[in-house]
């Protein structure tokens, strides 16, 4: 939760975090999603996987579309429980007003029929 303190950061504009084996959990993962208030961040990476996020943290998560200046995103949740619900919460990424790169690694989840056709609406975004 201290990390999503970097929301503050009035100049931070690319941040990388390499979280991989953490036991981030669901409640990590949401705290993260505050990051979408740093005003100038483009460009963010988070490397979660083997944290046990869930459909819970994917759904905290998803609220990164709200980032104003996010263009390039990278979301890696290899092995972390996500579901179909948690792929149908990610793609709401699409409605992301700035985002123009995204990577979305979910080897070895829980990714249904159902959330792979929510994760092919993303072929929708602006």
């Amino acid at each position: 939760r201290a990390l999503s303190l970097l929301k503050d950061a009035p100049s931070l504009h690319t941040l990388t975090l390499w979280l991989n084996n953490n036991n981030v959990g669901g409640d990590g993962a949401r705290a993260l999603s505050l990051l979408k208030d740093a005003p100038s961040l483009h460009t963010l990476e988070l490397w979660l996987n083997n944290n046990n996020v869930g459909d819970d943290g994917a759904r905290g998560l998803s609220l990164l579309k709200d980032a104003p200046s996010l263009h390039t995103l990278e979301l890696w949740l290899n092995n972390n429980n996500v579901g179909d619900d948690g792929a149908r919460a990610l793609s709401l990424l699409k409605d992301a007003p700035s985002l123009h790169t995204l990577a979305l690694v979910l080897n070895d989840n829980n990714v249904g029929g159902d959330g792979a056709r929510a994760l092919s609406l993303l072929k929708d975004a602006p």
